[in-house]
């Protein structure tokens, strides 16, 4: 009875103890509300196991390859979680990672870490190429804004955010481990930093003492502490779910395509109906692609399309190119409107920048559910570090609107005027900021606590060889 008492007490606790990072169908609504936190155990919980310990032992003896798969009662507690108490999950990641994990494991070799690595981005995301956590982290392998543009150059704005793509994320992710490892020397502990960064691992070191990830366990954010039993649990999972009445039932297929090089304003919607493919199906292919369009600035992007719609693509490229970007700001404001003498009459979708009052009561996100608008670019555009919003705070946002095009002309030239004014006023009152290093301080760290600032331009002004900072130096920002 005792016994039967405390296996109930444990299992009550693990359901208060959520998993995942990700927004994704299927994840109860009540996890959602601790999107940033991984599952917890705290220590010292008695457990009431339902699988034998010598059994997972031996299994994880004879998967290991080059990552260690210990096992403790800590691996032990998440092999039962994702046997049973998140079966579902475990189900959900077998139907779906061959969509992904051929891509995995392509980088993988191709930059000398182990095939192993590829489990780490079931409990990253869930396989979810758009998961976004309430920390903005995004993405297959969650990378956080400013580490994906300024150490890895992915492009994150309001129209391609490349942390969606799995082919670029991957390849980030890759350089990423592989510089974490080269740090620390340990894979356990290069797998705690990709989780909570470099300095805390650091810092959890020094207070602790140790250099190895179970010496600095107490140390460490109690999410990180569950983040390599975690990983050695899905490893096992992933390898004998039949053993525990798992079997994935609809498999996600993968949809044969082929890559296109487009530059300039691409109306996606006339692109993809003359192709003779769906908007959605575009989606599916180009999660990196927020809108409906590519912008005009810029100046090479890839894209893919349905394999059996390449041929026709590419007999007809000039015809569907030239109507997809026939309105582009680029064609409209260089006034090259091919045969068309006048510009009267015309119309042009336009981005319009729009003003919201924050009234009482009201956060970030029912803000952005109210204008349609992601929280992620509401935070880019207003410069938002915190979730927090005053009463009264202004709020920026962009709608598109139909608009006349000698209209857009014309507004055009005069905000060109006005922005002219605004630089040589800026440069005026620029002052010179520096930073001075303290302890634990990263590149990334720093960079993101400047706006406009980012790794390369920090390394450029200083004229730094290496990232590798030392205590009570000082840095020019701008």
């Amino acid at each position: 009875m005792k016994i039967k008492i405390t296996y109930l007490l444990y299992f009550c606790f693990l359901s208060s103890s959520l998993f995942g990072q990700v927004r994704s169908s299927f994840l109860p609504n009540i996890d959602r509300k601790f999107i940033d936190s991984l599952a917890r155990i705290e220590q010292g919980v008695p457990t009431s196991l339902m699988i034998d310990p010598s059994l997972i032992q031996n299994r994880l003896k004879s998967i290991q390859n080059v990552i260690p798969l210990i096992y403790n009662q800590y691996s032990h507690q998440y092999v039962e979680y994702f046997a049973f108490k998140k079966a579902a999950f475990t189900q959900h990641m077998l139907e779906k990672r061959d969509l992904y994990f051929p891509i995995y494991e392509k980088y993988l070799k191709q930059y000398g870490l182990p095939d192993e690595l590829k489990y780490l981005s079931l409990i990253e995301s869930g396989l979810e190429t758009k998961a976004l956590s309430l920390k903005g982290a995004g993405g297959l392998w969650q990378f956080m804004p400013y580490t994906a543009r300024g150490d890895f150059g992915l492009r994150v704005d309001s129209y391609v955010d490349e942390r969606f793509d799995p082919e670029r994320a991957t390849e980030a992710a890759c350089k990423y481990m592989r510089q974490l490892y080269r740090i620390f020397g340990d894979w356990h502990m290069a797998l705690a930093a990709y989780n909570t960064g470099p300095g805390n691992v650091k810092r959890a070191i020094r207070r602790c003492g140790s250099t190895n990830f179970w010496g600095i366990y107490n140390c460490l954010p109690k999410e990180t502490r569950n983040y390599v039993p975690q990983y050695i649990a899905i490893s096992y999972m992933m390898n004998f779910h039949w053993d525990h009445a798992i079997q994935p039932q609809e498999w996600a297929f993968h949809m044969p395509s082929d890559t296109l090089h487009l530059k300039g304003f691409v109306n996606l919607k006339v692109l993809s109906s003359l192709a003779g493919f769906s908007l959605d199906t575009f989606r599916v292919l180009n999660p990196h692609i927020l809108g409906n369009s590519i912008p005009s600035d810029v100046d090479k992007i890839i894209v893919r399309i349905p394999k059996d719609k390449y041929a026709f693509f590419k007999e007809n490229r000039l015809k569907i190119l030239d109507s997809a970007s026939y309105f582009g700001t680029r064609k409209v404001l260089g006034i090259s409107l091919g045969s068309i003498d006048s510009t009267a009459g015309l119309r042009m979708l336009k981005n319009s920048k729009k003003k919201y009052v924050v009234r009482r009561g009201e956060t970030i996100y029912t803000i952005a559910r109210n204008l349609d608008v992601s929280v992620l670019e509401l935070k880019r555009i207003n410069r938002l570090r915190s979730n927090r919003l005053k009463k009264g705070k202004l709020i920026y946002y962009f709608v598109k609107e139909w608009v006349d095009i000698e209209e857009s002309i014309a507004s055009s030239k005069v905000e060109t005027d006005k922005s002219e004014s605004v630089v040589i006023k800026a440069k005026s009152k620029r002052r010179t900021i520096y930073h001075r290093v303290r302890p634990g301080d990263t590149l990334s760290q720093i960079a993101e606590q400047y706006n406009g600032s980012t790794i390369a331009k920090i390394k450029k002004i200083n004229r730094l060889r290496s990232s590798v900072l030392r205590p009570g130096m000082r840095l020019k920002i701008s």
